[in-house]
C-alpha cells in the first residue's frame, strides 16, 4: 500500500503547549485517516518531529509499503533528508526516532510544500495545542510569554525580521490591525499576514482594531492568525464574535482600551482564552505606558485565580524593560513589546531575553 501523509506541528509557545496533526491519503488523495494529538509541551520544530513519528507509525499500523510525508517545515524536511545538521539535542533525540521508523518500509520520501497546502494538518494540529493549553494544571508555575508587535519592524523587510523573532526567542508575533475607524491610525491586514504565515510557525497573536470584527474572523484565521483579540466596543455582539473566533479555530480574547472598566469581560472570562490589556490609547506604537491601568490587571487576574481559568492576561503599550517586572507582579502572562524591542539600540534576540529577563523579576516579587 502507498499512503501519501500531511503532517504539522504547532506549538503555543517556544516552547508551550502543542499538538501535532496527521491526513492519509491513499494513492488517488482520497483522505482515509486523520489523527491529531495534544503535546504538554515542545517548541514548534519538535512538534513538528512528533508529528512526523505519529503518521509513521500510523502508516506501519495500517500496513504501508510505502510512504511520502508532505510537510510545510523546511527544516525538518532538509534535515530528514540529510541536508541539514541536526544541532538541538532534544531534536537529535527526535530525528533518529524519525529515522528508525523510516527504515521499516520499502521506500520512503518527505517533500516540503506550502503552508497552504496543508490546510487541514495545521488545523489539527492547532485544535491539538488548545486542547493542550486548556488542560494544562491550574496549579503550573505562571510562565512569562513575549509577543513582539511587527508595528515597529522594519516594513521593508518583514519576511526577515520574523525570522529573527523566531530565532531570537519570541513566543508569539503580534499584529495591531488598524483600520482608521476604530483607532486613528492604518496599517496592514489579510495579505501580510500571508505573506509572512510560512516564515515562522510561531503563533500570530492579532489584534483587530477594526470595526465589526466578525465580518473578518474566517479571512484573518485562514491568512495565518492563531489568536484574535476584538474590542467590545467595535462589535454589537461580543459573545457571538468570540464564538465565531472559536469556532473558526483561533483562540479568542477581549481587549480592553486605557478607559474601558473590566466589567465589561467578566461575564465572558469563562469563555476567553486571553484578555488583553491596553497601557496606550490605541493606534500607535511609540506611546508613553499609563501606569494606571495596572489596577485592571490586578481586578482580571482575580477573577481568573477566582475561577480557577488558565486564561492568559496580556498587555500592550510602552511596555519596556524598565516597568515589565511591575506588570507581571500585577498579573500579566504575555507581554506585548514594539519599540522596547525594535528600537532598543540592541540585537532582538538580547532585547527579547532582556524584556523575559525584567518581566520575570515580577515573578518573584508576587511569589
Amino acid at each position: 500500500m502507498t499512503l501519501k501523509i500531511y503532517v504539522d506541528g504547532s506549538s503555543l509557545g517556544n516552547p508551550g503547549p502543542a499538538g501535532v496533526g496527521v491526513v492519509v491519503c491513499d494513492e488517488q488523495g482520497n483522505i482515509i485517516a486523520t489523527h491529531k494529538a495534544p503535546l504538554t509541551n515542545a517548541t514548534n520544530n519538535e512538534a513538528e518531529y512528533q508529528a512526523v513519528i505519529e503518521a509513521l507509525r500510523l502508516a506501519k499500523k495500517l500496513g504501508a509499503d510505502e510512504v511520502t510525508l508532505l510537510s510545510d517545515s523546511e527544516l525538518v524536511v532538509h534535515q530528514l533528508n540529510g541536508n541539514y545538521k541536526v544541532k538541538s539535542h532534544n531534536l537529535q533525540r527526535l530525528h533518529e526516532e524519525a529515522v528508525n521508523l523510516t527504515r521499516q518500509f520499502q521506500r520512503f520520501k518527505i517533500l516540503h510544500i506550502p503552508r497552504e497546502a496543508n490546510e487541514m494538518a495545521n488545523r489539527l494540529a492547532q485544535q491539538a495545542s488548545l486542547a493542550a493549553s486548556s488542560n494544562l494544571s491550574q496549579t503550573r508555575p505562571r510562565s512569562i510569554k513575549i509577543s513582539p508587535s511587527i508595528l515597529s519592524a522594519d516594513f521593508r523587510r518583514l519576511g526577515e525580521m520574523v525570522r529573527e523573532l523566531d530565532a531570537g526567542g519570541a513566543d508569539w508575533i503580534h499584529f495591531d490591525i488598524i483600520d482608521g475607524r476604530f483607532a486613528p491610525n492604518i496599517t496592514f491586514g489579510f495579505p501580510v499576514i500571508e505573506a509572512l504565515r510560512p516564515e515562522t510557525s510561531l503563533p500570530f497573536d492579532v489584534h483587530l482594531m477594526i470595526v465589526e470584527p466578525e465580518r473578518y474572523v474566517k479571512r484573518f484565521v485562514k491568512a495565518g492568525a492563531n489568536i484574535l483579540t476584538v474590542h467590545p466596543e467595535a462589535t454589537y455582539q461580543l459573545h457571538r464574535t468570540i464564538h465565531t473566533i472559536k469556532e473558526a479555530g483561533a483562540m479568542a480574547g477581549v481587549v480592553l482600551s486605557p478607559a474601558t472598566p473590566p466589567e465589561f469581560v467578566k461575564p465572558i472570562l469563562h469563555l476567553l482564552d486571553l484578555v488583553l490589556v491596553m497601557s496606550v490609547d490605541p493606534g500607535f506604537s511609540g506611546q508613553k505606558f499609563l501606569p494606571f491601568v495596572l489596577d485592571k490587571v490586578r481586578t482580571i487576574r482575580t477573577w481568573i485565580d477566582e475561577l480557577g481559568l488558565d486564561t492568559e492576561l496580556e498587555i500592550d503599550g510602552g511596555v519596556t524593560e524598565e516597568n515589565a517586572a511591575e506588570c507581571v507582579a500585577a498579573g500579566v502572562t504575555v507581554i506585548v513589546s514594539a519599540t522596547g524591542i525594535f528600537h532598543s539600540g540592541k540585537s532582538i534576540s538580547e532585547a527579547i531575553a532582556n524584556l523575559r529577563k525584567a518581566a520575570e523579576k515580577g515573578l518573584a516579587e508576587k511569589g
